[in-house]
Formats: structure tokens, C-alpha cells, sequence
């Protein structure tokens, strides 16, 4: 395995060929940045169906197989369980590759340090993919809130319905761990897998989480299958911003989507108006997917991309450019620092080089540096939030995430 090159695509081995991958290797079809070089999954008609898109690419079905290959690959996108992630993350950084790795980021916060811990003796740069924080409405919305039109932050107010019917078929396969997971560990697919997203969200817009309350609930939906609904979580972030989530399930409503049939919906309310996105991986009821309110007019944004799959191709795009160019963003703006508040993204000064020296970097301080979404120490902050919350509703009361073990060591 080899580390990047500053010139040239960026040759990338893909691990893991699940349903998500369909939306995550579509970044690589067609891009000059990137050249698919390896592929990767124990099952084989898994492995096939990624070949028939990369049939250059060689295929392995173990991961020791590919890293014993010799195959030149500078980073290795990995998207197997979540389980699996510290193990698979922690083989390929001490390989010498970079990683750009599927969300949630790991299951404990000892397992976040681990691969923290793995990318810094490597020198290498550990990625946690986030897409939503490149759906074009979210970025208006935080342009919005930024921007000072709706006034000073209020509260932030996030919905997630989960809905029976109108997406994508998801094998079992891609549910089985998900659903023993929630058996064993108690976390489940809405507020740990899918709430990733969310909590990522409330990070990105108002920075860091200093507290987090919730209420976890649990609905049989058959034998040894429960999801974490109805659920509520609560926080409050160092700016003094609060915000809140609801999680409800209504399985025999019918969502219209190329992807997750969700109902989502992200509502900033400021002390002059509100900014509201209406939908996220569905297409909801139609309405505009940006609405905002201030002065006593409301507007509509129409032309947004509102293709949730879409913000997958721009976050991997994100990555490479990253990579290839010192901490660029795809516009070469290099901004867009996940730990910044709202009115506090980081400027081009300070951007960080992707071969710059990292050895020296403690554990809070990962080799990646700012201008990378997300980047290995602000994706275990939303590890800890999301832990946090699990935390909090085994106890019945709030957690605090600014003191250990929550905290950065």
C-alpha cells in the first residue's frame, strides 16, 4: 500500500460492497481525481455487482488479502458494519492509507481513540463520511443562519418519522447486524445510525455539545427486531444554543423516495424569523425543500438539489480535492470546519495540508486538520454526543460531554 500523491488521481480501494455503496462509489465513475484500483467483500455476487463498474479494479474477498497484495492503493473507503469499523480502519491506517470511513464512526469512544491513535503513529488521515452536511438545503439553511437574517439562534429543532413504505428495498443483511446490535449494545437504527446524521448536523451548525438529555424508547416489530422509537433527545452546545430531536415511527404511512422513505425536518428558529428545511432522503409532501421567514415574508427555495444521493458524489469529491490539493474544499475555498458554530467557519489561513507532519499530534488532535468534514476528532465528538444520549436514557438523567470519559483524553 502507498501513501498519497500530491499530483495525480487518488487510487482508492473500496471495502465493502452493501447497499450503501451504491450511492458512495458513484463519486468515483466519472471523476479525474480518483481511480478505482481494489475491491473488496467476502460475498461474492456483492463483489461482482461493484466489478461490473470498476472491471479494472482486482477483487479480493479479505481484507488481509488486499493489504498483502502489494496493490498501490493511497486510501481505502470502507464501508462494512459498523461493528467492524476500528478493526478494518486501524488494519488499513497502519497499512499506510488514508480512510474514508462510513458512519457511525465506531461503537465505543475506545474504539474512536484506538483509530485515532493509528492514524497518528501512521502519519495517515482518518475521514468519517457525513453527507448531509452536503445536502445543498442544509448548506443554505446554515448560509441563512449565518448570515444573520433570521437573528440572533432561538432553538434548533430537528424530526425524523420513520415511515413503512415508498423507498428503496434494504436487504436483511444490511438490517441483521443493525437489529443485533440494538439487541445487545442497545443501539439502534434511529438514534445511533440514522441520529449520526442528525447529531452531526446540530454539531456543523452550532458547534461543540456540552450536555444531552434523552429519552430512548422501544417499539416490537417482531420477534428479536425493535427499533429505538418514540424518542426524544435534548442538548445543549457551549454557544448556549438548545436543540431538540424526535424520533417517531409510523410504519403504515406511505414517504415517496429514491432512498429512505423518512420524513425529515430541520427548523432553526431565530428571534426574527425561522429557517426550515421540509426534506432530506424522502421527497415528503411536496412542499418547497427551503422555506424562510423574516420580516413578515416568507420564501421559498425551489431549485435546490434536493437529491439526497447526490450529496454523496460532493462529500467523497470534498475528500479528493482534500486530499489532492492541502486541504482544499471542491471549490478550492478550503472551508467549512465542523467544530464552527454558526457565524465561525474557518477561513482559508486555516487550512491544513494534507502531507504536512502529524506525528507529533495527540489524541485530540488527529493528522487531518481543519476544512476536512469530518475530520477524526470532530466525528468522536459526534460519537460522544450519540453515545451520550444512550448513556443518558439507560440513567434517566443528563450526561455531560465536556468531562471524561465523554471528553477528548
Amino acid at each position: 500500500m502507498a501513501g498519497t500523491p500530491t499530483t495525480g488521481p487518488v487510487r482508492v480501494a473500496l471495502v465493502g460492497a452493501g447497499k450503501i455503496t451504491e450511492l458512495t462509489s458513484r463519486a468515483y465513475e466519472d471523476t479525474e481525481d480518483a481511480e478505482v484500483v481494489a475491491l473488496c467483500d467476502p460475498r461474492e455476487e456483492r463483489l461482482a455487482a461493484l466489478a461490473a463498474r470498476f472491471p479494472d479494479a482486482e477483487r479480493f474477498g479479505r481484507v488481509d488479502d488486499l493489504l498483502a497484495s502489494g496493490t498501490q492503493a493511497d486510501m481505502v473507503e470502507i464501508s462494512v458494519p459498523t461493528p467492524l469499523h476500528c478493526e478494518v480502519a486501524c488494519q488499513v491506517l497502519r497499512a499506510g492509507c488514508h480512510v474514508n470511513l462510513q458512519k457511525p464512526m465506531a461503537t465505543s469512544l475506545a474504539e474512536a481513540n484506538e483509530m485515532i491513535h493509528a492514524a497518528q503513529e501512521s502519519g495517515s488521515v482518518l475521514r468519517v463520511m457525513e453527507p448531509y452536511l452536503f445536502f445543498e438545503p442544509l448548506e443554505t439553511l446554515k448560509a441563512v443562519v449565518e448570515s444573520g437574517e433570521i437573528g440572533d439562534v432561538a432553538g434548533f429543532h430537528m424530526k425524523m418519522v420513520g415511515t413503512g413504505g415508498g423507498g428503496w428495498d434494504v436487504p436483511w443483511s444490511t438490517l441483521q447486524w443493525q437489529f443485533e446490535q440494538m439487541a445487545g449494545r442497545g443501539l439502534g437504527i434511529l438514534v445511533f445510525d440514522d441520529g449520526w446524521h442528525k447529531f452531526a448536523v446540530t454539531k456543523w451548525l452550532f458547534g461543540p455539545v456540552s450536555e444531552v438529555m434523552a429519552w430512548i424508547g422501544r417499539t416490537e416489530l417482531g420477534p428479536g427486531i425493535a427499533l429505538d422509537a418514540p424518542s426524544t433527545v435534548m442538548w445543549n452546545h457551549e454557544s448556549g444554543v438548545r436543540g431538540v430531536l424526535d424520533l417517531t415511527l409510523a410504519p403504515d404511512t406511505y414517504m415517496r423516495s429514491h432512498y429512505y422513505s423518512s420524513d425529515e425536518r430541520f427548523e432553526v428558529t431565530g428571534t426574527k424569523g425561522f429557517a426550515r428545511v421540509n426534506h432530506c432522503t424522502a421527497y415528503g409532501l411536496g412542499q418547497p425543500v427551503l422555506e424562510v421567514y423574516s420580516g413578515g415574508v416568507l420564501r421559498a427555495y425551489q431549485n435546490l438539489d434536493d437529491d439526497w444521493g447526490n450529496c454523496f458524489s460532493r462529500q467523497t469529491a470534498h475528500f479528493l480535492q482534500w486530499l489532492r490539493h492541502g486541504g482544499s474544499a471542491p471549490d478550492g475555498s478550503g472551508t467549512g470546519d465542523p467544530s464552527a458554530g454558526a457565524g465561525q467557519r474557518a477561513g482559508a489561513g486555516q487550512r491544513a495540508r494534507a502531507d504536512a507532519p502529524s506525528g507529533g499530534n495527540t489524541p485530540s488532535e488527529p493528522a487531518a486538520g481543519p476544512g476536512l468534514l469530518l475530520d477524526a476528532r470532530s466525528a468522536r465528538e459526534v460519537l460522544a454526543l450519540v453515545l451520550g444520549a444512550v448513556e443518558s436514557s439507560k440513567r434517566n438523567r443528563p450526561v455531560r460531554l465536556d468531562e471524561p470519559p465523554w471528553a477528548a483524553p
